[in-house]
């Protein structure tokens, strides 16, 4: 299992390596490195929200195993990505839908 983020430790390294970069003063990369990270957040957010509204929660009652497999693969995938995720991406992504379908998922 992979180590969850901590998000202001990601966010300074950034800004650390666009001060190496660019040469600009540290206020200016870690306004940048913030927007950066604001900008992911958004996109991961969305992008995991797309793929927990298009689930089939009842794959597990299909006949057809191809179908049992795809499904079961999407929701490895997307259990994995959750587990990298700091608790604020959880929690955003969480308002989204009810306990139980994101229970299933974590």
């Amino acid at each position: 299992m992979k180590a969850k983020l901590n998000f202001r430790s990601v966010v300074f390294k950034r800004a650390y390596i666009l001060v190496k970069q660019t040469g600009c003063n540290f206020s200016s990369a870690l306004t940048q490195a913030w927007k950066r990270y604001r900008d992911f957040k958004a996109r991961t957010i969305e992008q995991l929200t797309k793929q927990i509204n298009g689930f089939d929660y009842y794959y597990q009652m299909c006949d057809d195993g191809r179908v049992y497999r795809y499904w079961s693969a999407i929701q490895k995938e997307i259990r994995e990505q959750i587990q990298t995720l700091p608790g604020s991406f959880i929690s955003a992504i969480a308002q989204h839908f009810n306990s139980n379908q994101i229970k299933s998922f974590i």
